[in-house]
């Protein structure tokens, strides 16, 4: 069975599945793992650090964000308005998504799944 690659594309159910899949991975990852308060004289320090095995306060906002974009691209996939312009947007976050996962090295590999399901929305 030969596949064209150019034309494979998953329905819009299929992405509605891994947007809620990729969601969920990622709230539970970054809301309902252990958070780091940690208190010093640096109100942005304190922001971004996290001990071993912790998510800090920005990764437990972005997991809260992540939702609200998660709703938001279910709605363009269930109206079929997941335009050229939504992928592209789509893209930059999930670019910066990756980047910022950067400062959280155990986190990022939990989010490995997460983003790969994103990318699959965006490139079929």
């Amino acid at each position: 069975m030969n596949i064209d690659k150019n034309n494979f594309k998953f329905s819009n159910n299929i992405k509605i599945v891994f947007s809620f899949i990729s969601t969920a991975i990622i709230y539970i990852t970054t809301n309902l793992s252990k958070t780091t308060n940690y208190k010093s004289n640096s109100a942005i320090y304190d922001f971004f650090y996290h001990k071993q095995g912790t998510v800090c306060p920005f990764g437990v906002l972005c997991g809260k964000i992540m939702i609200i974009l998660g709703l938001i691209q279910i709605y363009f996939l269930k109206t079929n308005k997941y335009t050229h312009l939504v992928r592209i947007i789509n893209l930059i976050l999930l670019v910066l998504g990756v980047i910022a996962s950067f400062m959280n090295i155990p986190l990022m590999f939990k989010l490995i799944p997460a983003f790969m399901l994103q990318g699959l929305i965006i490139v079929f």
